[in-house]
């Protein structure tokens, strides 16, 4: 368009004025102009409502990006539990792909962004729990949980004041215990900073001088957390979370069956989260595993007292890609002398598509950086599709978060 007016301004300027209604050369520019121009405010106004479309699409799936984002924010924060959990973002775009790829497709676009926020949630804590040792799991659905309460995104109110008191269970111990013939002292100056809550102001009170014969007999339950407070605290089994704060100060001990409970219970789908591969096998977790691999993407298995990978490792080979030690398997426990043979078995598995299982690792943290820089350059290079490469080893600071990270 504005060649188009160039030209016709350098013709106006040429014109004779006498002629200027015969200048046929001149009016075809005019009627060229004009339609060019009136084409080209169509093709605007509609890039314009495309744009708004657009825009309005992407609103309507900013709570999709919002999931993700805090998803990921969380799990690179759990390296503060344990060296060995190393996330990188290039690893959570691939699971959040396969996430977006398994969500039910659906017209409307609510609908679409309710699956996908599901579908995401669920399939990057499998990924990220496979991982965690049995100790560490409820801290991370835990994690979770208290992450989307306080986005307000659980029906569940979230307080500060509470979660803060859950997280360090105050004491205040200057303060006698009149119930010291049955309550620890520890409980009765976990109360005293109960009372300080709101909601929470006569609890102390009520334990003392009101019914202390039956707090003692909820104290006594085997499982507390199932029966009904005394007095009008009964109603704390409808506040779940509340209930849990006096569980925290007088049955500690019972405080991981009732967390996993209450995340049952205010999660959507908890059960699937607490309960997530429980009732799977180790050789059905490996071959769920196995789909997420690929030949720049490891197994790694991080050991625990008395765990032994490799014969579920063959037996999987065996089921897959007809596994055969020496031939498309190898093996190397690693060890004094084995970083040339593992160096030499990995080349082997890089060129022509093997499975490769290197053991205990952490036996020798110097060549992990080695390997480290080996696998970055098989990532640049492009490694025979059918390469995998299984990594053991005990939780150790001197592997790589490279490594890690894959």
């Amino acid at each position: 368009l504005a060649q188009l007016e160039d030209d016709l301004l350098a013709q106006l300027a040429q014109a004779d004025p006498a002629t200027i209604l015969d200048n046929v050369a001149l009016i075809k520019g005019l009627e060229v102009t004009k339609e060019t121009a009136t084409e080209i405010n169509k093709q605007v106004a509609e890039a314009l409502k495309t744009e708004e479309e657009i825009n309005r699409s992407r609103e309507e799936y900013r709570p999709v990006a919002a999931e993700g984002s805090m998803l990921f924010f969380l799990i690179i924060q759990l390296w503060i539990i344990e060296h060995m959990y190393q996330y990188s973002l290039d690893s959570f775009v691939t699971f959040l792909g396969k996430a977006i790829e398994k969500a039910k497709q659906s017209d409307d676009i609510k609908e679409r962004s309710a699956n996908l926020i599901a579908m995401i949630r669920m399939t990057i804590f499998r990924w990220v729990n496979r991982g965690l040792f049995e100790r560490h799991k409820l801290t991370f659905c835990a994690l979770l949980t208290f992450s989307l309460l306080q986005l307000g995104k659980l029906e569940e109110e979230y307080s500060f004041a509470y979660y803060n008191f859950l997280l360090r269970g105050p004491t205040r111990t200057d303060v006698e215990n009149p119930l010291s013939d049955w309550l620890p002292n520890q409980a009765w100056f976990g109360v005293q900073k109960l009372v300080e809550l709101e909601g929470f102001e006569m609890f102390a009170q009520n334990m003392e001088k009101d019914a202390a014969p039956r707090f003692k007999e909820w104290f006594n339950e085997l499982s507390p957390e199932e029966a009904k407070l005394p007095l009008d605290w009964k109603r704390l089994d409808n506040h779940p979370l509340q209930k849990m704060l006096v569980i925290r100060v007088l049955r500690p001990d019972r405080m991981t069956i009732t967390m996993a409970s209450w995340i049952r219970s205010v999660l959507p789908n908890g059960r699937d989260y607490i309960d997530c591969d429980g009732s799977s096998s180790f050789f059905e977790v490996l071959t769920s595993s196995y789909d997420d691999s690929s030949a720049v993407t490891p197994i790694f298995f991080i050991l625990s007292p008395g765990a032994d990978p490799v014969q579920e490792v063959e037996k999987l080979g065996k089921r897959l890609v007809q596994l055969q030690i020496n031939v498309n398997y190898h093996n190397v426990a690693m060890g004094q002398g084995q970083d040339v043979v593992a160096m030499a078995k990995l080349e082997m598995g890089h060129k022509e598509g093997h499975w490769v299982m290197l053991q205990n690792i952490h036996l020798m943290p110097k060549w992990c950086g080695t390997l480290e820089k080996k696998l970055d350059n098989y990532a640049v290079e492009g490694s025979h599709p059918g390469l995998r490469l299984f990594l053991s080893a005990d939780p150790s600071p001197g592997i790589p978060i490279g490594i890690l990270e894959r």
